[in-house]
Formats: structure tokens, sequence, C-alpha cells
């Protein structure tokens, strides 16, 4: 913040400095010659920038360049007296050149410091610093300019920039190592490529070009409104050291509004309308100035539009701007963002400066600056529908940060992961003294292998085998039938309920679950069914693909146990990847996660699992492994959702939000951020940012409330098994 206080206060002093020295020295109608001339040295050393950040950290250069400024501007001091003309056109070609490469250097590094969800909360305050430091730059400039001259601004914008220099080595030495996913830090094999120039990375990016286009529009529109505020700011105080005072006080003023804005509304806009909608509010206040700008001509309506336009770019477009740039990886950013901040930006003040001197030439005064307005206002709805396609661009490039970054693991961190991500397999394998094991045996009545008549058919022998308490018999009859008629399975059934040969039971079933997916369904939502038949049929489904199992699992998500609405879920999306054809509702799958989302912080972390989660034949089983009671209810809220959002980048960010990556997980809360809907994400937010109690009484309360939940639990789970045993004995003699 401090950092970006100085950036901005040294900006806006020279901006104040600038257009005060080239007024008074030169005649206005030479502006839009300079403003060309002025893109084109800062294309120049755009490409010289983006070529340094290649091969020189940007910690080093952006520090070394306003070291270099902070010496131009002495030089340009020690000019002025003797060459004024000279030195306040290199003054304008440094504040307007050089300037914008500075303050896109900090951003720079700005955006490689912070992960996407950290720097939506965090920019808006670092350039409301930046505006209050802008704010003191102005009135500093004013102040120095009224009782000396407009030439010692000079050497205190030279102290302004060795501070940024200074400032900027510690901000960047302050990060520590580079982060992961920036240059440097990939293996050999997979940064083999040659860095790309920032044209190349502009050509191959759609998401870029689009940004770029913004950019170009929003500033062709205001170096028109600009051409017409100095025109008639010229007229109005003539030329002089008035100027200077107008200058600092004008930019003082928009910046105090600005930082008004960025404290009171700027997080809060962010959240309410969107990346693509805030970008839009410069382009949106252009047009609305323009328009009364043509009503009421005049210095007052046209410093309006221009103020309005400057405010809204300064509290709101720059912190919605910036974020744009944090899921795009280091190696393209660097080549990208100062060709595009600087260079694209320049070329639409050349576009504007060429439209402005074509305009000059071909009417007469009384209509130049009604015509420039016209141009500047239909520019500016072209942005505006530039600025509404921003959106889905931004998902889809944090979609592509999300695996690029979740393959950066799983290739360089993979032992790191073993005890940080979702991807453990301690629960491949159940205790033998789990007491969350299942010990009912199924209500049979017990056959012995001699009760079996030799001439009984077949099918009736079978039944009577699968009714018997003989392990190794029901074994191998489930073993044998590669699809067991449709008399077999109500009797299959009722053995999800015994261990020993439970798993045996859910393969058979597996085998024939798309045939009687009817009677599967039908034991799935009877509640009379014992709950270890429930949780374990649901996860028979994972073999089907038909609508009618669809159905009967989004019937199976009503179900009043969590093992049961979670297996559920997890065949519900191994159907879906299976059959993408399938139709599953998404309200009636959002309802379900609301429901999910409304129990407490106690009832969430009581959530358990009897079964292990090996599930052969479910879609991407590794990746869904639980590590804790908490993460079982996360689990299964991921799992819906995928449902109904794309499924691969979903749950690459579940793993994001339990790794210790701060940017993976960072990311991953920021695609959720924009993906979900408000409602869901509101309800989630609570279980991903923050799942520490906010104080110790809190924390005391829901622990005991935890223990009190999981207590009853096992209570019930102990009386239902119990009450299983009692009903499979034989009764007691009458005597």
């Amino acid at each position: 913040m401090f950092c970006a206080a100085g950036v901005t206060a040294q900006f806006i002093a020279g901006k104040a400095t600038r257009d005060a020295l080239y007024l008074a020295n030169l005649d206005v109608t030479s502006l839009p010659a300079m403003v060309v001339v002025t893109a084109a040295v800062s294309i120049g050393l755009v490409v010289l920038m983006s070529k340094g950040l290649q091969h020189v950290s940007p910690r080093v250069f952006v520090s070394m360049a306003f070291a270099v400024n902070a010496a131009m501007l002495i030089g340009e001091w020690l000019l002025l007296p003797t060459a004024p003309r000279a030195a306040a056109v290199l003054v304008y070609l440094q504040i307007s050149g050089v300037g914008p490469l500075l303050g896109s250097g900090f951003w720079l590094i700005a955006t490689e410091r912070f992960d996407p969800h950290t720097a939506r909360k965090r920019f808006g305050q670092i350039a409301g610093a930046g505006t209050l430091g802008g704010l003191v730059g102005g009135l500093l400039a004013e102040r120095v300019g009224a009782l000396f001259d407009v030439a010692a601004t000079l050497p205190l914008l030279a102290s302004g920039s060795l501070y940024c220099a200074w400032m900027i080595r510690r901000l960047a030495a302050s990060g520590g190592p580079e982060r992961a996913g920036q240059i440097g830090d990939v293996a050999p094999d997979l940064a083999a490529e040659a860095p790309r120039s920032g044209w190349r990375v502009l050509h191959e990016a759609t998401y870029l070009k689009n940004l770029a286009l913004l950019v170009l529009l929003g500033t062709f529109g205001a170096a028109l409104v600009d051409y017409v505020f100095k025109a008639q700011t010229v007229m109005a105080f003539g030329r002089g050291e008035s100027l200077l005072s107008f200058f600092a006080i004008y930019y003082a003023v928009t910046s105090l509004i600005t930082f008004a804005l960025q404290t009171s509304t700027s997080r809060l806009a962010l959240e309410r309308l969107g990346l693509g909608a805030i970008t839009g509010t410069p382009s949106l206040a252009l047009v609305a100035g323009g328009i009364g700008g043509l009503v009421w001509p005049g210095l007052p309506s046209i410093v309006a539009a221009r103020g309005a336009e400057s405010i809204g770019r300064g509290a709101l477009f720059r912190s919605a701007y910036e974020l744009f740039y944090t899921p795009i990886p280091a190696a393209e950013k660097r080549a990208a963002k100062s060709f595009i901040d600087v260079g694209v930006d320049r070329l639409g003040d050349a576009l504007g400066g060429g439209v402005i001197q074509i305009v000059l030439m071909l009417l007469v005064p009384a209509t130049q600056d009604a015509v420039i307005l016209v141009i500047a206002i239909a520019c500016s709805c072209v942005a505006l529908v530039v600025s509404s396609r921003l959106n889905r661009g931004y998902v889809q490039t944090l979609e592509r940060s999300l695996r690029n970054r979740a393959l950066e693991l799983d290739l360089s961190e993979l032992e790191d992961l073993t005890t940080k991500t979702v991807m453990l397999r301690t629960l491949r394998e159940r205790k033998p003294d789990d007491r969350a094991r299942s010990i009912v045996e199924p209500s049979l009545t017990s056959v012995t292998p001699a009760a079996v008549p030799s001439t009984l058919d077949p099918e009736l022998a079978d039944i009577l085998v699968l009714r018997s308490k003989d392990r190794s018999r029901i074994s191998t009859l489930l073993h044998r039938y590669d699809a067991m008629s449709g008399a077999l399975v109500p009797h299959v059934i009722p053995l999800l309920a015994w261990d020993p040969v439970a798993e045996d039971a859910v393969l058979a079933l597996r085998k024939v679950a798309e045939a009687r997916v009817g009677q599967l369904v039908d034991a799935l939502v009877d509640s009379n069914q014992s709950f270890a038949v429930r949780r374990r049929l649901a996860r028979v489904f994972s073999a089907c693909t038909s609508q009618r199992a669809v159905d009967g699992l989004v019937l199976g998500l009503d179900d009043q146990r969590f093992e049961v609405r979670f297996q559920c879920g997890r065949s519900l999306a191994a159907i879906a990847a299976r059959n993408p054809a399938v139709r599953i509702e998404g309200v009636t799958i959002y309802a379900v996660v609301l429901r999910e989302l409304a129990v407490g912080r106690a009832v969430w972390e009581s959530h358990r699992l009897l079964d292990r989660l090996d599930d052969s034949g479910d879609r991407s089983a590794e990746d869904e492994l639980i590590k804790d009671r908490a993460n079982q209810g996360l689990a299964h809220v991921f799992t819906l959702l995928s449902l109904v959002q794309p499924a691969e980048p979903l749950q690459i960010a579940y793993r994001g939000l339990l790794t210790g990556d701060e940017n993976l997980r960072g990311t991953a809360l920021e695609y959720l951020e924009a993906t979900l809907p408000p409602l869901v994400r509101t309800r989630l937010w609570p279980f991903l940012e923050d799942r520490r109690p906010a104080n110790r009484a809190v924390r005391d309360r829901d622990e005991i409330l935890g223990d009190l939940i999981r207590s009853h639990a096992s209570i019930r789970l102990n009386l239902e098994e119990l009450r299983q045993r009692i009903a499979s004995t034989k009764p007691w003699p009458k005597t």
C-alpha cells in the first residue's frame, strides 16, 4: 500500500507538471501530434520492457526503471532554464511514455504476490492507498508550484521516483521466493519452450485479445475527451502559472473522490456487479458525460465528463482490471501485461490523436468539439459490449490455471501432497477393530445344506442358499452368476447388511443393476430397509447409465442418513461421467446442496462414513478420498455441484481447498466465487474461508455440541444394530 501510494503520487504530480509545462510553452493544437509521438515512444519502450522481464526479475527491472526515471527528471530540470520548449517536450514524453510503464511494473509485482481470491479482497485497498497518494501528490505539486514555480516540481518528482525504486525492492523482497508456477519454478521438461513475445501471447489468447481491445477503446475515448477538456481549459485560464494550480487542484479533487468511492464501494461493487460490469464503468461514465457535454456545452460539463471517466477508471476499473491478470501464468503475464497496459494504451492515444488531427483539419472550430464527443460516445458504447464478454474468459482462465497448478503440484510436489491434499489413501483399508464397522447379519431363516432337496427347482435352491448362513456357499453362488434372475435380487439385497458377504453382494448386484433398476430403487427409497442395506445399495447404482437410475438416486438424496446421501451423490457423478446425456435438474441439485449447507458446523463435522471408498467403477475415486469428518460433508457438496457445474475444474478446486498451496487455494476460491449461484456461495463460504471458531467460547460450545451429536449418532447406530440382532434370533421357547 505504501508502494502504491508512492507510485501514484509521483505519477499524478508528474501529470500536473507535464500539462502545465507543455501548455505554457507550446500551442494546444500541437497536442494531438505530441500524443502520437508519445505513443510511438511508449510502444518502443514496451518492447524493451517485455524482453527485459523475460531475463531479469521484476524486482530488479522495475526498481532500476524508477531510478533511471529519477535521473532523467533531474536532467530535464537542469535543461529547463536554457531550453524550455525542449525540456517541456521531454517531460511530456517521459511522464506519458515512461510513467505508465512504471505503474504497470508495480502492478505486475502485485499480481504475482497475490492469488486471485486474495487479490479480489486486497487490490481495492492497494488501489485506495494509491489514490490517497495521488491526492497528496496533486496537492503537493500545487503548493510547490504556487510557492516557487513549475520547474521546482521536477526535483520533487525525482525524489518520489527514488522512493518508489526503494519501495519496489522491499515489496518484491518481502514476498520471499517466487511462487510456484512462475518463471524458473517449473521442471526443465515443462519449461523447454522459449519465452514468447507479448504480441505472440496476445495473438494466441482470445481472453487477452478482449482485454487489449477494452484498453484500446477506453484509452481512445478518453483521449478524445481529454483533448476537448484541455482545449477548453486553455481558453478559460490562458497560459501561465494558473494552469498548474488548476490541473493540480483538478487531479487532487478527482483523487479525493476516487479514494472515497474506493474505500466505500469498490469491494461491494465487485461482489454485486462482477468484474465485467466494473471494467465498463469508465466507458459508461464517458457516455453519460459526453451526452452532458453535447446538451450543455462549456467547461463545467467537459470537466465533469473527464472527471467522471477518471474517477471511474481509478475507483473501480483498476481494482477489477488487475484481477484479470492474476490467474494468467507468470511467463505469459510478464510478456503481455506491459504490452497491453502501455503499448495498447498508447496505441489508443495515438489513434485518438490521429482522429483529432483529422477533425481539426476538416471541420470548422465551432463543430469540432461536438464531433469529437460523438465519436467518443460511440467508442465507449463498443467498449461496454467488450467488457460484458470478459467474465466468461476470466472463468475459463481460472479453470486453466486450476488445471495447470494441479498438474505442477502432482509432478513436482507429490511428496507434499500425500500429507496436504485430499489424495489420502488412509481410508483404503478398514481397521479390524473399527467401531464404525457394521456387524449386523441379515434377518434370514437359517437353512442348512442338508435341508435342500436334490430335486428342487434350481432357482428355489439358489434362494435357499442365499437365505442360509453359509458364507462360503453364498459367496460361491454370488460369483457364479454373470446376470442373476429378477427372482434372486430381493434375496441378495438383504445380504448387503451382512459384512462377510456384503462386497460380494455389491458386485453381484452391479452386474444386473441396469436390468433390475426398478427393484433396486424401491429398496433404496424404502425407509424400512436397514441403513447398512441402503448405504451399500447406493453404491451399486454406479454401474448404471440410465435415466431411471438417475431419478432413483435423486430420490435417495433425501435420505435422513448422511452416508446414504453421500453414496447416492457419488453414484450420480459416476453415471453422469459415463453418460453425459442423462438429465439432472440443476434446481433440484442446488436445493439438495442448500439443505446440506443449512446445518450448523457441529452437525457438519459429525458426518462420518462407515464403509471404505474403494467403489470400483466409480469415477476418480482416488481423488475423492476424505481425510476428516469436516471434509466428508465438503466432498459431498462438491460431488453434488459437479453434477450441474463443469466437473473437472470443480474437483481440482476442491483439491486446492485442502492443500497448503495458498495460490492454488486462492485460485479455487476465486473460481467458485465466479461460478456458483449467489445463494449457494453465501451458504458454502463459512465452510471454506475460515473454519476456525470466532473465539474460545464459540469453540468450546461447538466442541461440546459436536460430542453430543456424535454420541447421539453412536447410540442410534447401536440401537439399530441391537434391534436387527434381536429380529434375526430365534424366539425363546415358551417355557
